[in-house]
């Protein structure tokens, strides 16, 4: 080697040995806790907010560069409330790959993290003076960004470790809170092309009504071209869940859940607690019950949501209907996301059809077919009613379109049909009224206009069928036909779903009978129909029996004469008395 060489390698040696020596002496003497207060104040003036760190601010800087600091935390702006906080904090950045555009971070690790996100009355957060930054300069604001002409950026983090974490949201306008407490999350790698292993806890809270949700979750994940993929399995409270899922657009995910109450979620009251009837002290106005019944509808969070995917779920309680073996398939795109196929066993039947989201006309459509399913309480949990029984088939085919639930009632068009067999008509009985119409004939006085929803009567029928035709929030019948013993039901009118009541009318036709006890009086009052009008809202239906029309059936039969000669002398019930005689002439 020659001499010059070797002169020049000692003395770059020897700067190397000056420059880590200088570096060395540079950390050991070199405190940062100096400058806290000058830290704070500068914070202070820029924010107005007041930042305090108790703790140390520990440095280091070879061969990696980073820091641990403890006990910080930063208020209000203008104020004393603690906005957020941690107890402690490490992360360094290896040196030598720094310099050549790559972050190559040690563990990160964050201790005690909590955080108050305030929503205000006027939308704004309490954050939004960070977010929005000091304001632009006219000239700044007429510069063009310059090019970049490096290569992107690389990052290779080795694990990410936070515990203890906690976060408290208020939403003022909605006099809401919510809060994740107990946050815990441990990574594996996370860099461009990665494997590693997630784990995830964390108790999650609503004030009003109230709901704690505890959820744990691990499993693999991979990181390849900046897409994040993944097999997870979660504990969802009572429900397990194992999913697996592609993080880019679209979204691609196949999950399946043994059983989910999501009332228990949505806050819905128990099934048994919301068909039971109120006190009269406490039954609520038709104004309250409207004004909270008519909740907005927004679709519009659908729109730049693109995913497909399958979802099989055991057992499902959803706004009081209960479902099993559910499997659907999920395929949003351009504010359209439609649910379909989907098929799920409930109330001793099957359902298949397809449900569809329009964000762009904020509406929905249902296409659903019902085979063998137990009416009773399917109505009892889902609407809270107990007026139908019966085991058969429905058919639905509607789609309803508005920004609240009350608009969306009143668009409300398409086509229903139902086809039922061996129930009975809730809140009524027919068999009665025909022997009140009966009486009339016999002498003794019947009433008319009775409650529709005594819960003591009911009308027994073998097979009931009627189809729908819905438009504007109405439902037209014209096609009823229910057959019993005794009468075969026909009837026309009305269901008004957007007001929730009911104008119908009903007629039983009196059926002849087979030899035997009773036959004979069956069969001569045979084909004598009896009307009955059924109306008002759903909660407080009334029904009153149209014995004009029924009188006027009768003097066409055989039993006509009969009924004239009593009229104004038999019949005790003067207003059936009047009305028998404007329609006979006596």
């Amino acid at each position: 080697m020659n001499k010059p060489l070797k002169y020049t390698l000692l003395g770059l040696g020897g700067l190397l040995v000056l420059v880590i020596a200088a570096v060395a002496i540079f950390a050991a003497t070199f405190d940062p806790n100096r400058y806290k207060g000058e830290i704070e104040r500068i914070a202070k003036e820029k924010t107005g907010r007041t930042l305090s760190i108790k703790g140390d601010i520990k440095m280091a800087f070879w061969p990696s560069l980073g820091a641990d600091v403890a006990g910080v935390s930063l208020t209000e702006k203008g104020s004393n409330q603690e906005f957020a906080a941690f107890d402690s904090v490490h992360a360094s950045v290896k040196l030598m790959p720094l310099l050549r555009g790559q972050y190559q971070v040690d563990a990160v690790k964050l201790v005690g993290a909590k955080a108050r996100i305030v929503k205000l009355k006027d939308g704004k957060y309490n954050f939004s003076d960070l977010a929005e930054g000091p304001a632009e300069k006219p000239a700044d604001a007429k510069k063009a960004p310059e090019p970049s002409t490096g290569k992107p950026v690389q990052f290779d983090i080795s694990s990410v470790s936070i515990e203890k974490a906690a976060i408290a949201y208020i939403d003022q306008l909605a006099e809401q809170e919510y809060a994740i407490e107990d946050f815990r999350l441990k990574t594996g790698r996370i860099a461009q092309d990665a494997e590693g292993k997630l784990e995830l806890g964390m108790v999650a809270k609503r004030k009003a009504p109230a709901l704690t949700v505890n959820l744990s979750a691990d499993g693999k994940y991979q990181l390849k071209g900046g897409v994040l993929s993944g097999d997870v399995t979660a504990k969802l409270d009572e429900s397990t869940i194992k999913a697996k899922f592609t993080a880019a657009e679209p979204y691609d995910f196949e999950a399946s859940i043994d059983k989910i109450n999501l009332d228990r979620y949505l806050g819905e009251p128990a099934p048994a607690q919301a068909a039971a009837k109120p006190a009269p002290q406490d039954k609520p106005q038709p104004q309250a019950a409207a004004k909270q019944e008519d909740a907005p509808v927004d679709l519009s969070g659908l729109k730049g949501f693109n995913a497909r995917g399958k979802l099989a779920i055991g057992e499902l309680q959803v706004r009081g209907l209960k479902v099993a073996e559910v499997n659907a398939q999920l395929n949003a795109k351009d504010g359209r996301v439609a649910i379909a196929p989907h098929s799920a066993k409930l109330y001793g039947g099957a359902v298949t059809g397809e449900v569809t989201a329009d964000a762009n006309r904020n509406a929905i459509t249902l296409k659903e077919q019902l085979k063998g399913i137990n009416i009773g309480p399917l109505l009892r949990d889902v609407a809270q009613r107990d007026q139908l029984e019966g085991k058969g088939d429905i058919t639905l085919d509607v789609t309803a379109a508005g920004k609240t639930v009350n608009a969306m009632k009143r668009s409300l068009a398409g086509s229903a049909k139902l086809h039922l067999q061996d129930g009975a008509i809730k809140g009524i009985n027919i068999a009665e009224i025909i022997q009140k119409g009966r009486n009339l004939l016999g002498g003794q006085s019947a009433s008319a206009g009775e409650s529709a929803n005594d819960a003591t009567r009911k009308t027994d029928f073998s097979e009931l069928s009627a189809s729908f035709v819905i438009k504007n929030g109405v439902a037209h019948n014209e096609d009823l036909d229910a057959k019993a013993p005794l009468f075969r039901l026909g009837g026309k009118g009305d269901i008004n779903i957007g007001a929730s009541s009911l104008d119908y009318t009903a007629k039983a036709a009196l059926v002849a009978t087979t030899k035997g006890q009773g036959g004979a009086e069956r069969d001569r009052l045979a084909g004598l129909t009896v009307p009955v009008h059924l109306s008002g809202p759903f909660d407080d239906l009334k029904y009153k029996v149209d014995y004009r029309g029924m009188a006027g059936e009768a003097a066409k039969s055989e039993v006509g004469q009969k009924l004239k000669e009593r009229v104004g002398q038999e019949l005790n019930d003067e207003k059936v008395r009047d009305k028998l005689k404007g329609l006979l002439g006596r």
